[in-house]
């Protein structure tokens, strides 16, 4: 159990260095997508080369009334926590507007969805389910959340105060993704990416939250923490630890 989650880890963060180095090198525009988001999916690809007969990844498209249903209800969640933080921004009297879009706005869709589907096949594709044959599914989306919110490590660039918000975000944002995923019929790719696609859409219409500000990402990570104990004391109760093959295969 534990060797597979620091395997897939350590792969995930060397091929993160390498990606980073090659979009230095070849020169695409992060605004429009960062090569860095395919890291996790190369992980998952070397876990099938170590563990070929007991890696599952749960990417399926049907059923198709499970993923839309699904998927509309976690980006409704997303719309909902991204509108309340416009509100405490103008109940605070702070500046929420963005500067204008990098790119047009139907390129920006098409490369959020691209990079998040290159995230989520492995941190709630693969990581979330394997974790989820041990341990609940609460359980499961904060550890998959922490190591996906450091693996942001960019963020300590702007101090651990926002380093530490954003980590917190990033495992509310796990928590909510991973209570919604309970009931998804290993529609997971579908659901998370949908999920990841419209916040990443979102925090680039309403905030610039590269940009180091504290008070921006302070909103949002109280906000989408209370979204995630809302949704969880909503969904709780349906996600035991399945114990499967894949846990009595594992090492």
């Amino acid at each position: 159990m534990f060797l597979r989650v620091f395997v897939f880890s350590l792969v995930t963060f060397v091929f993160s260095g390498v990606l980073n180095a090659l979009q230095a090198a070849t020169g695409p525009d992060p605004d429009l997508i960062q090569l860095v988001q395919f890291a996790p999916a190369l992980g998952v690809g070397v876990m099938f080369l170590l563990f070929r007969r007991t890696t599952r990844v749960d990417a399926r498209f049907t059923p198709v009334a499970v993923a839309a249903g699904r998927s509309a209800l976690v980006v409704g969640i997303v719309i909902a926590t991204l509108l309340a933080s416009v509100l405490v921004h103008v109940l605070a009297g702070r500046d929420w507007r963005a500067d204008s879009l990098p790119f047009p706005f139907g390129v920006l869709v098409v490369t959020m969805i691209i990079g998040a589907a290159g995230e989520e096949l492995g941190w709630r594709s693969y990581l979330q389910p394997y974790l989820q044959t041990r341990f609940s599914v609460l359980r499961s989306s904060l550890i998959v959340g922490l190591l996906w919110g450091f693996w942001h490590i960019g963020g300590f660039q702007h101090g651990l105060v926002y380093m530490g918000l954003f980590v917190v975000m990033a495992t509310a944002i796990s928590v909510v993704m991973g209570a919604v995923l309970q009931e998804a019929r290993r529609t997971n790719l579908v659901v998370a990416t949908a999920a990841h696609a419209a916040v990443n859409l979102g925090m680039m219409l309403v905030f610039v939250e590269e940009s180091g500000a504290v008070f921006p990402m302070a909103v949002v990570a109280t906000l989408w923490t209370v979204a995630a104990t809302a949704v969880h004391l909503t969904l709780r109760g349906r996600g035991a630890p399945v114990r499967t093959k894949v846990l009595q295969a594992t090492t």
